[in-house]
């Protein structure tokens, strides 16, 4: 089985979070049965991201740690990948067979400012030919635990058009936060298989803090972008790196 890509999504100009430098990085989290050798590969290739970007830090935090404090310092660089990707593969677990987890880093002026964020994603069989139907999966017109009337998006991608739904809510257990749910009709082109059947993506994350809620949408758009770009063989020939997005939706 192929080792999964590790890529990093970039905001551009369909990125509105493009104009204060705010960068994003995505990757799915191998399924529930996956191969042990590619969970494998997986856990490396994060461990190693998560060493270039934050390993300095932690370096010269633990250097600046007191020698008579009365703790040790709480972590290792090499003890953070494990910590990281063996929570994601726990989530993953739960996923249901059409679902996947996908697991996101935002960089802030090339910095690294907000990780893990998480989004579920379900890829589905349309229910109906007209995608209309998604705006009310999405909460166009308010959830019960909305605060505040939606902000509401849309999104042109390279194979489907979709929206994405921003909204402050508020619940007696999770306190304030934003919410984001978006959808996506994917129109991918057949492939050297065959033919591809439209699916339809949803797209489901929570946050909390101002600083993330301000720049979570463009996050899960730049998510969108590379669903669509990844789910259809690519421009060099190569077969398409998320083709589970239309091999295991359900009808």
């Amino acid at each position: 089985m192929a080792v999964p890509r590790i890529d990093r999504a970039t905001a551009g100009d369909h990125d509105s979070a493009a104009s204060i430098d705010v960068s994003w990085f995505w990757n799915a989290v191998p399924a529930a049965g996956r191969d042990i050798a590619e969970v494998a590969a997986w856990k490396a290739q994060v461990s190693a991201l998560l060493d270039e970007w934050v390993g300095d830090k932690v370096a010269a935090a633990r250097a600046a740690w007191p020698a008579d404090a009365d703790e040790e310092f709480p972590f290792a660089i090499d003890e953070l990948g494990p910590t990281v990707t063996d929570s994601l593969l726990a989530r993953a677990d739960h996923m249901p067979a059409h679902a996947r987890l996908f697991w996101g880093a935002g960089f802030l002026r090339g910095d690294l400012r907000w990780m893990p964020v998480l989004v579920l994603a379900e890829f589905c069989r349309p229910r109906a030919d007209d995608p209309a139907y998604l705006m009310a999966e999405v909460g166009v017109d308010g959830l019960a635990e909305d605060v505040r009337e939606p902000t509401v998006d849309y999104v042109t991608t390279d194979h489907g058009d979709g929206l994405r739904v921003f909204a402050l809510a508020q619940s007696a257990r999770e306190g304030t936060y934003g919410r984001v749910d978006a959808a996506l009709r994917l129109e991918v082109p057949g492939t050297g298989a065959g033919p591809v059947p439209d699916v339809d993506v949803l797209l489901r994350t929570r946050v909390f803090g101002l600083d993330q809620m301000a720049v979570i949408g463009s996050g899960v758009e730049t998510l969108m972008h590379m669903i669509a770009a990844d789910a259809a063989d690519q421009p060099d020939g190569g077969p398409a790196p998320m083709q589970f997005a239309t091999e295991r939706s359900p009808s």
